[in-house]
């Protein structure tokens, strides 16, 4: 696993997530979308699927939910396991997220440590499981 695909509005949660990325192992690539719209249109027409998504819920124009709604309907981008990645602590985004396919729903960090073993526990899970985990 080496491309990560990350989909998030805020600019700052972004390159926070790509710093701690880059710490993890400078191997990884992350790719990023201010949007599900861009988003989803970056993975049609690239040549190479990422091995996993990092999705906000609350952005402009495409959603999380309407993002992962959308993808999961389309081969292969249906294949694609995503992580939800927003601050949203709702239990009912967390069974909506699960209902429509996210195999991860991670409630963002504010230390990088605390995100750096959350994100190495997800990038090591396995999956090919169709377990759903919360990580909060």
């Amino acid at each position: 696993m080496n491309k990560i695909f990350l989909i998030d509005d805020d600019v700052d949660d972004q390159f926070f997530f790509k710093e701690v990325i880059e710490s993890i192992s400078p191997t990884l690539h992350c790719d990023t979308a201010p949007n599900g719209k861009i988003a989803l249109d970056k993975l049609k027409a690239s040549a190479s699927l990422p091995h996993i998504i990092f999705l906000d819920l609350n952005m402009p124009v495409m959603n999380g939910f309407d993002f992962l709604s959308q993808i999961k309907k389309e081969n292969p981008l249906s294949k694609i396991p995503v992580c939800i990645f927003t601050t949203s602590n709702v239990p009912r985004d967390k069974e909506l997220a699960k209902e429509l396919g996210a195999q991860f729903f991670l409630t963002k960090p504010t230390d990088f440590q605390t995100l750096q073993k959350k994100l190495q526990q997800i990038l090591s899970a396995d999956f090919s499981s169709e377990e759903y985990i919360s990580i909060t």
